[in-house]
């Protein structure tokens, strides 16, 4: 079982994802080669589906295997190292985008994970995904956006890495799971204000709509709290 507070997050995240429109190309995407799908416990199965034609579907049933390994259900191959929360979770990820790469919210929420969740935290995995995603999809400016806040955070400068990820804050495309990670760094380091104010615009965008029960309880947390500094 994952830490409770953890998984239930990653749930909701997860809904949010998965209600999301725009993140899956419409075009055709550019199948990788059927040698390149990812390697474990679902791999006959994958290379069976995807051999018939129906990779799109085989991409569709692994997001679903995702989400629910990201709430917390670890599937028979993929038990964690204890001392390695989400041991799997790049592998995961990999699994859906290797079957369909258009498939762009796999590497993002993978990202979000391995790049921010906290005693999870673990940015080599979540670039590596990040330029994959990059590498296939050179149209989606997410992935370098991702990278540089990836880069900031590595070297240490929270500052930056918080102002690369408030241009992407509004982006039709930005998925809710990175935005809530936004405003939680933000409160992490006491400023309330800033992060209620982000709550605040979580809950007004139907696109959020899987994160809007948090948000409002949030926004009740927020509002009695100091606001603390300025927004920087």
């Amino acid at each position: 079982m994952k830490r409770p507070a953890l998984a239930v997050f990653a749930a909701a995240a997860a809904l949010t994802l998965a209600a999301g429109a725009g993140m899956r190309r419409s075009a055709p995407p550019d199948f990788p080669r059927l040698a390149e799908l990812q390697t474990g416990p679902f791999a006959f199965q994958d290379l069976v589906i995807a051999a018939t034609g129906f990779r799109a579907s085989a991409a569709d049933l692994a997001w679903v295997q995702l989400l629910q390994y990201g709430a917390g259900l670890e599937p028979a191959g993929y038990e964690d190292d204890k001392s390695k929360p989400y041991t799997y979770m790049k592998e995961m990820c990999l699994r859906v985008t290797r079957l369909d790469p258009s498939f762009h919210r796999a590497y993002l929420y993978g990202a979000g994970f391995l790049g921010w969740f906290r005693g999870v935290e673990r940015p080599d995995e979540a670039a590596a995904l990040l330029a994959e995603g990059q590498r296939r999809s050179p149209e989606d400016p997410q992935f370098s956006l991702y990278l540089a806040a990836l880069a900031y955070k590595k070297a240490g400068d929270v500052d930056k890495m918080i102002a690369v990820l408030e241009t992407a804050f509004d982006r039709p495309d930005t998925p809710t799971l990175m935005k809530t990670v936004l405003a939680n760094i933000r409160q992490s380091r006491g400023e309330n204000a800033a992060a209620l104010d982000l709550w605040l615009r979580i809950l007004a965008n139907e696109r959020d709509a899987g994160e809007h029960a948090r948000a409002r309880l949030k926004i009740q947390e927020l509002r009695v709290l100091p606001p603390g500094p300025k927004r920087r």
